[in-house]
């Protein structure tokens, strides 16, 4: 075995091996992100005992509803053979009344088969109480029931109840954020940094004539990894933004998309789509060497031919298929300048016909002189050339865990946030329609809780190279998300940090805070929390004995607590 392998080997053991029961004390937390209210818990949706559901309805926005609520549903097929195409219904049974029909349709990266109806039921002249719906399928003879309750709108928290979409235009774009959320609250930081940001993609990406203003929406919940562009830029921006992501770099990379499209509209293959993005960005998450952390793939085998994520990119696993794609733009930058590559890039507009493969092809060898075999080959070359760095194996690794770890997380306990399918919506039409309450709500349970702030815990511990430390809390994460997953009685009892977190998390939720990040130690914690409002507070809690219990609770400055974004 050469050193190399010897050296990946161990590293990988390593990571796989730890196991630390404690984090150590790190600086007390820089945020400027959101706080919302304790939760209210109503029963769930659940099913007529007379009959037995054929799929699996989610409503939005997230539970508790209250009177006057736009209601969307989807229906999840659980195959896609006998429901493709088939209509379904959904009735409320107390007139009756139609709410509406939608056909079941892929939907999503994952092209999930469901039914989906946006907005289908206002329940603005409602009352209060338990609701029975009715979903029937005719051709596929499927039909069941089920009950959802609605709270009145004096019971919804008095920050939600006031909400509403503001805009605000500065010289470059126009904002659009929620009142009585942390972009609300931070505005003025939002405001330097999106100018910034946009100014740099100017300058890689020069526009003739500005046709209109760039739209930034910022979401108060994580959605995704954290951004996505549907003709806006759409940020999550809050306080418990699990993600530990870079605020600017996301907002970096979803501009780069939408400014793309405005150079020229047509489709281009997604390899160079994306990398582009990330290339631009300065990173995919985070400011990062791209060709330094490319090689580390490549050293431990973890690439992907260029032909296969030409061909299917948004198929691979996610960080190491981005980061690739972004290294590869800055390999080809580094060899032939932007300007050609970009060049390069716009001319990979796709012909009639033609595939994403085919139309990399054509436009290397029209351009470059070069085919993708050849680059390819060139570019792995210079990877393997490259020094290998301990501290990057080791935080690529921990990245690529982070995010499986997330995925894992959304998929359990906030299933409209996963990337695959998430429910990204249009926020011109919720303007319009001044619907808040899908992204103003997101799910606020003490599981929810505990785990968004380890997952916060251990990307801080990562970015401050505590690798050790960073992989001890994901696998706290996992072992309480499969406790979870198999409903064991105490979840949060299978590792140290768990526990704690799991503790501190119930005492301050029953003293009326929402917890939003902390720092943990032996025995010790400052946690930044949130009591009705978007005000920060800084709250101290020690362990004594085996209780933790609150030993002081004070204002946080704002200009101590907000630094930034992240």
């Amino acid at each position: 075995m050469n050193p190399r392998s010897v050296v990946a080997l161990f590293l990988m053991l390593l990571l796989l091996g730890c196991r630390v029961q404690k984090p150590a004390l790190q600086p007390t937390p820089r945020s400027a992100l959101k706080g919302t209210e304790a939760p209210i818990t109503i029963p769930a949706a659940t099913p007529s005992p007379s009959n037995t559901p054929c799929c699996q309805v989610r409503l939005h926005p997230e539970k508790p509803f209250y009177v006057g609520d736009q209601i969307s549903f989807e229906v999840i097929a659980p195959s896609e053979e006998r429901f493709l195409n088939q209509s379904m219904t959904v009735t409320l049974t107390s007139a009756p009344n139609p709410i509406g029909t939608a056909t079941f349709q892929p939907f999503g990266f994952d092209r999930r088969t469901q039914a989906t109806m946006l907005w289908a039921w206002d329940t603005s002249l409602l009352q209060a109480g338990q609701y029975t719906l009715q979903f029937s399928i005719p051709t596929l003879k499927e039909e069941w029931t089920e009950t959802v309750a609605l709270l009145p709108r004096s019971a919804m928290p008095v920050a939600e109840r006031s909400a509403r979409w503001q805009a605000l235009d500065t010289p470059c774009c126009t904002l659009h954020f929620i009142t009585n959320t942390a972009a609300h609250r931070d505005l003025e930081e939002i405001v330097e940094i999106v100018e910034r940001e946009y100014q740099a993609v100017l300058q890689k990406i020069p526009l003739e004539q500005k046709e209109e203003r760039p739209q930034v929406v910022l979401i108060p919940r994580v959605i995704g990894n954290g951004g996505f562009a549907n003709g806006e830029i759409n940020v999550s921006y809050l306080d418990r933004n699990y993600t530990a992501a870079d605020f600017a770099t996301i907002l970096h990379h979803e501009m780069v998309h939408v400014v793309d499209q405005q150079v020229n509209q047509d489709e281009r293959p997604s390899l160079f789509v994306e990398g582009i993005a990330v290339y631009l960005s300065g990173g995919h998450y985070i400011p990062e060497p791209l060709l330094t952390r490319a090689a580390v793939l490549y050293n431990l085998n973890r690439h992907f031919p260029l032909r296969d994520l030409a061909e299917d990119f948004y198929s691979h696993q996610h960080e190491s298929a981005y980061l690739e794609a972004g290294a590869l733009v800055e390999y080809m930058s580094q060899r032939w300048g932007w300007q050609t590559v970009w060049k390069t890039y716009l001319s990979m507009s796709l012909k009639s016909g033609e595939t994403h493969l085919q139309a990399i092809e054509r436009s290397l060898n029209e351009n470059l002189g070069i085919s993708l075999q050849r680059l390819e080959q060139d570019y792995f070359a210079y990877l393997g050339s490259i020094e290998e760095n301990v501290l990057t194996f080791q935080d690529v690794a921990n990245l690529t865990l982070h995010y499986e770890t997330l995925r894992n997380y959304q998929q359990l306990l906030d299933p409209a946030a996963y990337f695959r399918t998430a429910w990204m919506l249009d926020a011109r039409q919720m303007r319009s329609k001044g619907i808040v309450a899908d992204y103003w709500r997101h799910p606020r349970q003490p599981e929810n809780i505990t785990i968004e702030l380890l997952l916060n815990e251990a990307g801080r511990a990562r970015r401050a190279g505590e690798i050790v430390q960073g992989a001890a809390f994901l696998d706290a994460i996992k072992c309480a998300l499969e406790g979870l997953k198999e409903k064991h009685p105490e979840p949060f009892s299978c590792h140290g940090s768990a526990k704690s977190g799991w503790e501190i998390v119930q005492i301050l939720l029953a003293a009326g805070y929402e917890p939003q990040m902390w720092v943990r130690d032996l025995g010790y914690a400052e946690v930044i929390v949130t009591q009705g409002s978007t005000q920060l507070k800084q709250v101290i809690l020690e362990l004594r004995g085996e209780e933790w219990q609150i030993v002081s609770g004070t204002n946080a400055a704002a200009d101590e607590l907000i630094e930034g974004t992240q």
